[in-house]
Order: structure tokens, then sequence, then C-alpha cells
């Protein structure tokens, strides 16, 4: 039985949710939360009689309190996480497309066939480098991509033994080795920062944390006779929209906040210009 490539990587899971599945069922699932913690709060002030209990003195301000609290706190891991691994894969991005355009310079110091040879090489591995939301949205599609660049970055290190087995400098030889080396090596920093997301029962906590916080909000409003205003509403529509921010900055290749391909295009974009000038 045959092992896919995506195997070898642990750090890719299939999302549970596409993203705007997830805006979708964040943006409804607080406010039913606040509605139900309502409800179950006015049956529970007729049954334990507190119409006569001044407000400051009905049980749950120190649980709210507390799970508010902890709420802030698990949102704030999460949303500093988020940021410094988007960070992590965008500069991941930058390096090995500058990696890859200083072996193809380097490929210059060659003679003229096997720098032909190890630049066009060079070209079809930047290719592959170009990561969409279709390559990630099941365990099939990353394999794919997957199988793209492995195969492309197979070729290169043949090619590249074998373009300074010709004549050349022992010091322009050990800059193209060296040049080779370092976009290689790039590939493992990009995969590595790739990898880094926040763990789906992370998440799941994250949201069951909203929806309980958000629930009691709405159960003390009940509790102490209140009526339920647009302001417990709005709270859980801004709690909303922070999950989905932290979701997003997660997702670098799909949502509203994407990573940013610039530097991996120009350097496409310059190769194949380069090339087409001869």
């Amino acid at each position: 039985m045959g092992t896919d490539t995506a195997d070898f990587y642990e750090g890719f899971a299939e999302p549970f949710l596409s993203f705007p599945e997830l805006c979708a069922v964040v943006l409804i699932i607080l406010p039913v939360a606040v509605f139900i913690g309502f409800r179950v709060g006015t049956l529970e002030r007729a049954r334990l009689g507190y119409d006569n209990v001044p407000t400051d003195k009905i049980p749950g301000a120190t649980s709210l309190g507390a799970m508010l609290a902890l709420l802030g706190l698990l949102l704030g891991f999460a949303f500093s996480s988020s940021i410094n691994w988007r960070e992590a894969r965008q500069t991941a991005l930058v390096e090995e497309a500058a990696s890859i355009g200083s072996a193809f310079l380097s490929a210059d110091l060659l003679q003229s066939d096997a720098r032909d040879r190890l630049q066009t090489v060079i070209l079809a591995y930047a290719k592959t480098r170009l990561a969409g939301p279709q390559d990630i949205q099941s365990k099939e599609a990353f394999d794919a991509f997957l199988s793209r660049t492995r195969k492309a970055q197979a070729q290169i290190w043949p090619t590249t033994l074998d373009a300074l087995s010709n004549e050349a400098s022992e010091p322009a030889k050990a800059l193209v080795a060296r040049s080779v080396m370092d976009m290689l090596d790039a590939h493992t920093r990009r995969i590595a920062a790739a990898g880094e997301h926040i763990p789906k029962p992370a998440m799941l906590m994250i949201v069951a944390a909203a929806v309980i916080a958000i629930s009691i909000v709405g159960n003390r409003s009940a509790l102490q006779g209140r009526a339920l205003t647009w302001r417990t509403f709005l709270f859980a529509g801004i709690l909303s929209v922070v999950i989905i921010v932290i979701a997003d900055l997660d997702r670098s290749l799909e949502g509203t906040m994407r990573q940013n391909p610039d530097p991996m295009i120009e350097a496409i974009y310059d190769i194949e210009n380069a090339l087409a000038k001869g």
C-alpha cells in the first residue's frame, strides 16, 4: 500500500469547516447561546422565586466574571499565536523567494549549457512553490501540491552536480552549490512554518468557552429580571468577529487575510524575463 506525500507532514490537517462555514457557524451560535441562556434564566428565576430578591444578592456574578476572564485569556493567547505564526509563514515565503532568485543568479557563473539547464530546472521548481486555497481543501489536493513540488525539487541537485562537473572556477562552483543548498533548505523552513496552526481541540475549546460565557451573560440578565437588550447581542457579535479574525489569521491561504505571494510571483517573473532575454 502506497503512502501519500502528505502523510509525511503531520502539521497538515483538513479543515473541519471551510472559512465561510466557520464564519456562519460562529455568527449564528453565539446569539443563539444568548437567547438560550436567557430563556433558561427566566425559568430559573420563576422557580427559585427571585422576584423579591435584590439583584446584588442573586448568585452568579462571580461565575460570570471568572468565565469572561478565562475567555479573554484564551482569546489573547490565540490571537497572539495566530499573528506570530502568520508572520513566520510570510517570512518563510519571502526567504524562499529570495533564495530561489539567488540560486538562479549564481548559475550565471557557469558555462552556458550548464547554466541554462540549471536555471530552467530552478524556474520549474519555483512555479510549484505558489500555493492557493485549492491546494489545502483536502488531503488529496495537498498531496498533489507536495508531489508536484517534490518532483521538481528532485531534479535540482542532480542537475546542479552535472553543471558543476563542467569547467568552472572552484569559487564559482562553491557559490552555486551553496546557493542551491540554501534554496532547498528554504523549502524545509517554509514547510515547518506552514505546519504551525491553532490545533483543532484548542479552537473548539475557544468556541465552547465563548458559547458558555455568552450564555451565562444572558442567563444572568434573566435572573436579575432584566430584559435581553441589543447590548448583549452586540457583545455576542463582537465576540464572534474576534473569533473569526483569529481563524482568519490562522488560515494563510483562505479567508480575507491571505498570505501575500507577491515576493514569489516577482521572483518567478524576473527569472522568466531573464531566460527570455537569453
